[in-house]
Formats: C-alpha cells, structure tokens, sequence
C-alpha cells in the first residue's frame, strides 16, 4: 500500500473576477492511493477558506506516511482534528476521503454516486452558469449564451461594483433570459449591510432565486436580517468558515452551499446536505474552482442527492487545460455522469 502527493498549478483560460479578487490559476495536490484498485483525491485549498499551501501538505504528508504504514484509519486521523467546530485542515482531509471513497467505489465495482447512496439512473445533474464581473451589456450576452445553451440558471459575480452598477447588471440579466431562467446573485461578502439591503430594495420586483453572502463571513449572524425581503439569502463562505451549528443558530439563511472542499470531503458535505435538507433548508453542490478531480467528486455527490437543484459545477470551462479528460461534461445545462466504477478518471498527468 502506497500513498503519493502530487502537486500541480492549472491557469485559468481566462481570469474570474470576483469581489474577493481575481483568480487566474489554482494551485493543489493529488492524493493518490496504489492498492488494488486505485484511489484518487485532491487537496486545492483556498485560504481563508481552508487551511493554506503549506498546512495542506503538510497534513497530507502525514496521512500519506500513515497510509503507507498501517492504512486508511490512520491515514483520516491525520487529518480530522478540529477547532472550534470546524476541521482544522478541509482540503487535505477532502483528499484523503476522495481518495477512499474512489477506491471503494472501485471495489464494489459502481460509480461514486451510487456507493454514496444514489438511486439507479440518477446520475444526471443540472447545473448553472457562472459569470464573473462583467459591464451590464457583457453579462447580458454572456446570460443570453447560457440560456440559449439550456442553462436553467444563471449565476453572477456581484459585489466589485458600485451598487447602481450591479443592479443594472441583474435587470439586465433578468430583461435578457425572461422569467423562465433562475438568476442568482453572488457578492462574496463584499457589502455592508446597508449596501446589502439597498440592493436587495432595488431589485425586489427580478425575481431573483437567492443572494449569496451578500455580507462578509464574519457577520453571519447578520444575514438573518436581510431575510424575508423578497428574494432567498444563500450563505457559502460563513458555512466553510464557523460551525455548521452556529450559523443554523443565527437563523441567517434560505440556501445553503456546501463545496466539499471547504467543508472537509464529499462524504462530509453529504451529511450535512440530507440534514439540512430535511430541515427544510435548500441545498446547492458547489465547488471552489477545483481540477477534474475534486469537481468530479462534487457531482457524483449531487447526483446521489434526489431532486437536486442547479448546482454550481459547470466550471472545467474555466480552465486552459486540466489534469485528466472530463468524464462528466456539462451539456444542455446539466451533466451526465458515465456509467464506471469510482470516478470515472483512470489517469492524470502532472
């Protein structure tokens, strides 16, 4: 039994503007399992948002030798502390269970979904369109392309622009895709309150399917106030950064969107799903821009979800190459996953 990391840096074909900055190439590690069969996993952390480069393969290192010595349950103790009701390393101990869970997919001989308790034939998963921080006439056409693509949801980077500006870029996305298209807003904590419930005001007759962390992190607690005015308020970043019990506390959201990444593996975001989930809550599959590897994982566990809604994984369109050909592609605004053991990813070339 042997256990290796891999590092790899992937550019982005073009750069994603957000309010928290631009991305323009991810950085992480591939955890790679030689047993009988093989298991593949992905550590691309996103600092603050999980632990940084450094702490990330440092944790992996030692679920690596421990899995190398005595095997998977030592392997997930290196990486499963936690800290003040969060995991202290997501992306490393993401890795890991990615890779264990790819392996025992793999020996049951049935793609992941359906070890993660999917259904027969529910390996289908819509998803929505992302769209960075464009001018209102560019979001528009770029809106108007994914709807004609079969897009059943779109959804915009706010939150780098002054509030008149972001408002007339969601009119005109609404104007450009009619009612028919779920328009979803995303501002990456970058408001103030006071900037937060002015946009929400001004946009109160679009219809808009949710807000997604409209104010910093922090302030989830915040975000319970900004409820019942029209349009449902998404929580992601304050999800991956405070205990799950915490912001369920503060009563601060509508939405929910968990990035396996963030929240410490497929398997870990799988559970929090089904309860929130049974609380109610609606829950949206995401991912923190990631390669093939990860991304696949994060669909494979929104089609073991029943009637799972528009999920944030069409973004391998992001990248100018990626590690493995695509197994799951995005076509007509939704994925099909292939009908293969595990992941469906046999090679990767770093």
């Amino acid at each position: 039994m042997i256990a290796t990391i891999r590092p790899f840096e992937l550019p982005l074909a073009y750069p994603l503007g957000t309010a928290r900055g631009t991305i323009d190439t991810r950085e992480g590690f591939l955890f790679d399992v030689f047993d009988d069969p093989l298991g593949l996993g992905e550590a691309s952390p996103l600092a603050p948002f999980t632990e940084d480069r450094t702490d990330c393969h440092d944790a992996l290192q030692r679920a690596a030798d421990a899995y190398t010595e005595t095997g998977w349950i030592d392997a997930f103790r290196a990486v499963s502390g936690t800290e003040e009701g969060r995991l202290r390393v997501p992306a490393a101990r993401h890795a890991v269970s990615l890779a264990y869970l790819d392996w025992r997919a793999r020996k049951e001989y049935v793609p992941l979904y359906r070890h993660l308790g999917g259904m027969d034939g529910s390996g289908t998963v819509p998803v929505n369109a992302t769209i960075g921080d464009h001018d209102a006439e560019e979001t528009a056409d770029l809106a108007t392309d994914a709807a004609a693509d079969g897009y059943a949801a779109v959804k915009v980077k706010v939150g780098n622009r002054p509030i008149g500006e972001d408002v007339e870029r969601a009119r005109a996305v609404r104007d450009t895709v009619g009612d028919d298209v779920a328009v979803r807003l995303d501002a990456n904590g970058a408001w103030t309150f006071e900037q937060a419930r002015t946009f929400i005001e001004r946009t109160a007759d679009l219809a808009l399917d949710y807000l997604e962390q409209p104010l910093d992190p922090d302030e989830f607690e915040a975000h319970s106030r900004l409820r019942d005015r029209g349009v449902d308020i998404a929580l992601d970043e304050s999800v991956a950064m405070y205990s799950l019990e915490d912001v369920l506390a503060a009563d601060a959201a509508d939405v929910f969107v968990l990035k396996p990444m963030a929240v410490g593996g497929v398997d870990v975001a799988r559970g929090i799903a089904i309860d929130l989930r049974q609380s109610g809550y609606r829950v949206i599959v995401s991912t923190t821009i990631d390669s093939v590897v990860a991304r696949t994982g994060a669909v494979h566990l929104a089609a073991s979800l029943p009637d799972v809604a528009p999920s944030g994984l069409a973004t391998g369109e992001f990248f100018e190459s990626d590690l493995a050909p695509d197994p799951a592609p995005v076509s007509g605004g939704e994925i099909s996953l292939p009908d293969v053991p595990g992941l469906g990813i046999e090679e990767v070339d770093v």
